[in-house]
């Protein structure tokens, strides 16, 4: 059955019926024009249904076999009910000709019928269907109906003729053909759902009697309130405002189909309501009143239609918002958001998580810009669709799900580095990198501890050039902890560095020849300590790595020469009794541009004579150094500051490079110091040191200098300075300064 219907045979005599029924619904009243009486009815309730197939069926002939249709219906009253002459039905035929090339200009007129894919009604375009459906269309039925003086009948009943159809057909209209456009062009697609309760949904016809009766009565109350008899008629557009807010409500609680029959009910039930105002459309101010009401009920309509379709434009925005959401916005490729959804709506399985990289695939913007870098995501993405679920990280960055042991991962990468990608004419391979991980369930912590240890496999994958997949292992979860760890110490140390949360350490460096001149002359170097929010004092370990992993070691170091010349310049009296002071550069700084022109403003101020000022910088960051490094080293010991080399010993690569230095001091690395009395390796290593030093011109300088035969040993070997608990552990800078400063104070007040 619903294949016939379906049909065009169908549809016709199923239309056809419909208009056949809609004909015996009428709303009548009786009007007088000069003496010719005549019964009708406001609204054409047919006619609003043949003017909707017009517009929404594109088969013609649907239209011309429901139109056949309500012509014989026609017909058949004529002859059978109002005992028509044969003139009138000839007349009649013609007429109805006329009107259905009238409604296939109207149809045309606005643009419909439309294809499938482009039939929905827009907000913008509702003003020109009011203006066309709810005035030219009844207007021209109305001056066809006017024909009816060529069959000699009186002007009286040619006025109540067109008087009868132009308010008719406007009413049938406005009461079906919208609504009913609006339902049929919308059940198409996915109409927004409505919020309607259960009781609400078969209540509804109830509640819109009620209301009608409410403001009928109210209605009449006014009026009998302001009349002496009680004769006017009742006007109930007074309290129109009640339906017009029930529909309002209705329209936006109701599924579309029964917020649209909700709205055709409302308006039928006002034009029956009004039917009575009719009566007096033979004189100008109830013709006028009459029209005020088609007015308001075209406005009631176009109102209630924009709510709806308002409705249904944020609705359709908020969900393509949420559907780009889900989408990276370049390539558009389902992105991580995408993926907890999908994951939430399907079943629980055993599902196995991979994280590819692409490797150089961020350095194809450069070579051959980010639309081929993109085209060449959405091409590999394509590949990989056909083995597992695929989302988009970033730039070479995907995210693969596949049910356990549905996916040869090892034939997934063979599958990428076999692929060739034309770029501009070029053959272009990328190098895959796959880490696997369990994905032990749908919620956000699952997913997330899936993704961190995939993609810490795939990273690792990639340092180490490891071609095939990496699967999860307890190994692997450690190392994710650690890095978890590492990630929280650089974000805590980089807070409280750019919080000024920074304190200054100083640990005393004597010389082994005159140990008198350290009581009266404070040399040492400077340690850079860091506080959490807490106060808490965090560990040089836990910092200093994370922040030069982060490159964010010239911030480190300007933060502490500045430091430095606060204290200095809050102790003036202690400046007379400062001797050598270290500060340790990082390999960052000293090859940084920015930092070069920051560390020589904060010099140009300095309150000591530079020559006090002692730089130092680990032998690796020194061989590794750029021209550009040794132009500040050099640059630095021309304005009278020390260099020199920390941790001598562990990190020597090339003595030619390291020749080229500007040097003043080497420290020997304590790894060395600990065990030279025992004089193995470690003493040779350190007399080989201080050779090195006197072939250099520099001094030597011993560091973890722990106790008395330690120093007795460093003393015969020639080394010039040592630093060590020996001779006091690092206490607080400011503390220092003040204490040093204090028998000059003492002197002042005697």
């Amino acid at each position: 059955m619903r294949g016939w219907a379906a049909t065009r045979t169908g549809r016709i005599v199923l239309l056809g019926c419909a208009c056949l029924l809609l004909q015996q619904v009428t709303v009548g009243y009786r009007i007088d024009f000069g003496g010719d009486v005549q019964d009708a009815s406001l609204v054409h309730l047919h006619v609003g249904l043949l003017l909707a197939i017009a517009l929404l069926d594109r088969d013609r002939w649907v239209l011309a076999g429901a139109t056949a249709f309500a012509f014989a219906g026609w017909c058949v009253r004529q002859s059978v009910f109002d005992g028509g002459p044969s003139l009138v039905l000839l007349w009649g035929a013609g007429t109805w000709l006329l009107n259905f090339f009238w409604m296939l200009a109207c149809a045309r007129w606005i643009g419909w019928p439309r294809a499938p894919h482009r039939a929905q009604l827009l907000r913008s375009e509702l003003p020109r269907l009011a203006l066309v459906l709810l005035l030219v269309y009844p207007l021209g039925r109305a001056l066809i109906s006017a024909t009816v003086l060529v069959i000699n009948l009186p002007v009286e009943a040619v006025v109540s003729t067109v008087f009868q159809t132009f308010f008719a057909k406007q009413f049938g209209v406005a009461v079906l053909t919208l609504p009913l456009m609006l339902a049929w062009t919308e059940s198409r697609r996915q109409p927004p759902p409505g919020r309607a309760s259960l009781g609400l949904r078969v209540l509804w016809p109830l509640l819109m009697l009620a209301t009608m009766a409410l403001s009928w009565w109210g209605s009449r109350q006014l009026t009998l309130g302001f009349s002496s008899t009680g004769a006017l008629p009742p006007v109930l557009m007074d309290y129109r405002f009640m339906l017009f807010l029930l529909l309002a409500w209705l329209v936006v609680r109701l599924p579309l189909r029964e917020a649209m029959l909700a709205l055709s009910s409302g308006l039928l039930l006002l034009v029956a309501a009004v039917a009575g105002t009719a009566e007096y459309g033979n004189t100008a101010l109830g013709f006028l009143n009459l029209l005020h009401i088609a007015v308001e009920v075209n406005i009631l309509l176009v109102a209630m239609l924009y709510l709806w379709m308002g409705r249904r434009d944020r609705l359709a925005l908020s969900q393509r918002l949420s559907e780009q959401a889900l989408r990276n916005s370049v390539t558009g490729l389902p992105n991580l958001r995408a993926l907890q959804r999908d994951l939430n709506q399907q079943l629980p399985k055993p599902r196995e998580l991979g994280y590819l990289l692409l490797d150089h695939a961020d350095s194809m913007v450069h070579g051959f810009g980010v639309e081929t870098q993109t085209e060449v995501m959405r091409t590999s993405a394509r590949k990989l669709q056909a083995m597992a679920s695929v989302y988009y990280m970033g730039t070479g960055q995907f995210v693969l799900v596949a049910e356990r042991g549905a996916c040869d991962w090892e034939q997934l990468i063979h599958t990428l580095e076999a692929a060739e990608m034309d770029v501009n004419g070029q053959h272009l391979r990328l190098s895959p990198y796959l880490g696997v991980a369990p994905l032990l369930g749908h919620d956000a912590a699952a997913v997330d501890g899936a993704l961190r240890a995939a993609s810490h496999l795939a990273f690792d994958a990639r340092r180490r050039s490891d071609v095939l997949p990496r699967y999860a292992a307890d190994a692997d979860l450690q190392q994710q902890d650690w890095q978890l760890r590492q990630l929280h110490d650089t974000g805590q140390a980089l807070d409280s560095l750019r919080r000024d949360r920074i304190s200054l350490y100083f640990q005393p460096i004597v010389p082994l020849h005159g140990r008198g001149h350290a009581a009266d002359k404070l040399c040492g170097e400077v340690l850079c300590r860091l506080f959490d929010e807490a106060g808490t004092l965090i560990p040089p370990p836990r910092f200093m790595a994370p922040i030069e992993a982060s490159g964010r070691g010239a911030e480190l170091d300007l933060a502490v020469v500045r430091a430095l010349r606060g204290e200095l310049e809050r102790n003036p009296q202690a400046l007379a009794y400062c001797g050598r002071i270290s500060v340790n550069l990082t390999g960052q700084s000293v090859a940084s541009p920015s930092f070069r022109s920051e560390l020589r403003a904060l010099l140009a101020k300095w309150p000591l004579p530079l020559s006090t000022l002692c730089f130092e910088i680990t032998e690796t960051a020194a061989i590794a150094s750029t021209s550009a490094a040794i132009e500040l080293l050099e640059e630095l010991r021309a304005q009278g500051c020390r260099i020199a080399i920390d941790d001598f010993g562990t990190g020597m690569q090339s003595f030619t490079r390291l020749k080229e230095l500007p040097l003043d001091e080497i420290k020997i690395d304590g790894s060395f110091i600990r065990n030279i009395t025992q004089f193995g390796r470690d003493h040779a290593l350190v007399q080989a040191c201080v050779a090195v030093a006197e072939a250099f011109g520099a001094e030597t300088v011993a560091e973890f200098v722990e106790n008395a035969e330690t120093e007795a040993c460093l003393r015969a070997m020639g080394v010039d300075w040592v630093q060590g608990h020996l001779y006091g552990a690092a206490r607080p800078l400011a503390q220092m300064l003040a204490e040093i400063a204090q028998p000059v104070t003492g002197t002042a007040d005697a």
